[in-house]
């Protein structure tokens, strides 16, 4: 199964216990998901995933984003200070996943951070090393510069930009890690639902079958070339419910009729910020 399970919102206070995500982790192990990925430096996810029994599991996680104001030393120390407290927190794991985002891989800081997360997987801290994209041009211009093992893009009905990538993406090897899955949840929204901002959208909005998240879930899943799907849950009846709609059977369906090709109603973060206000 593809389906990876992203533990930043473990961390959220009133969305779920210690023994909701002890049980989550339970089930996910028993019904062949082993992966978990913390998108966000998150301390507090950290520290309850530290308490838990992950040593089945594959864990993957961010670095700390530099900060540009700073110089290379100081933004090594952060970095550094903050991977070792992340290694404390998850009881001193191998993880299997360290990321950075892509726009520190592009600074001008950004080969010298790299060649400081590569020293660490050399040290065996990390398994495999990687960057978190947002578009394609970033993703084209980084691994012209470096190799990284994993890369995690965003990939769903409408964000389609990746597909033509995929398969030179893995003929370098690299693992890929789609996110954004739900588009933040737009993509399960009724007719009634659906925010004035996607106006331009809603037509194709209405056109996703029933059940939406099985059609959400078909997409990538049907793509050889990904490897794994975040998705965020909070209990495992949430999982449940996932993997269900993840086994439904679709019948064939064009998904290029889906494709949106204006960035303001797919990229992640203006979806993210527009979300909040929904």
């Amino acid at each position: 199964m593809k389906i990876e399970l992203e533990a930043a919102q473990f961390g959220l206070k009133n969305k779920c216990s210690y023994d909701d995500i002890q049980n989550l982790l339970e089930f996910a192990k028993g019904n062949g998901i082993s992966s978990v990925c913390i998108s966000a430096n998150n301390y507090v996810t950290e520290h309850i995933l530290g308490q838990c029994r992950i040593d089945e599991l594959d864990i993957t996680t961010k670095t700390i984003s530099i900060d540009r104001t700073l110089t290379r030393n100081d933004n090594f120390e952060n970095i550094k200070y903050e991977f070792y407290n992340t290694q404390k927190r998850l009881g001193y794991i191998e993880l299997y996943g360290l990321i950075l985002n892509a726009d520190d891989i592009l600074s001008d800081q950004g080969l010298a951070i790299w060649d400081l997360i590569t020293d660490f997987k050399d040290k065996q801290y990390v398994y495999k090393t990687g960057v978190r994209v947002e578009n394609p041009n970033e993703l084209i211009e980084i691994i012209d510069m470096i190799d990284i093992d994993i890369v995690h893009l965003p990939l769903n009905l409408l964000d389609q930009r990746f597909v033509c990538l995929l398969k030179e993406i893995k003929r370098k090897g690299i693992e890929i890690h789609t996110y954004s899955t739900f588009l933040q949840g737009v993509l399960l929204l009724n007719e009634y639902q659906i925010p004035e901002y996607f106006r331009e959208i809603k037509g194709v909005l209405t056109s996703i079958p029933e059940p939406k998240m099985a059609y959400a879930l078909s997409f990538p899943k049907l793509i050889k070339e990904v490897d794994k799907i975040t998705i965020g849950c909070y209990t495992s009846d949430d999982l449940e419910t996932i993997i269900n709609m993840y086994n439904y059977s679709i019948n064939d369906i064009d998904y290029s009729q889906f494709a949106v090709k204006n960035p303001s109603y797919i990229t992640p973060s203006i979806i993210n910020n527009k979300c909040k206000y929904m």
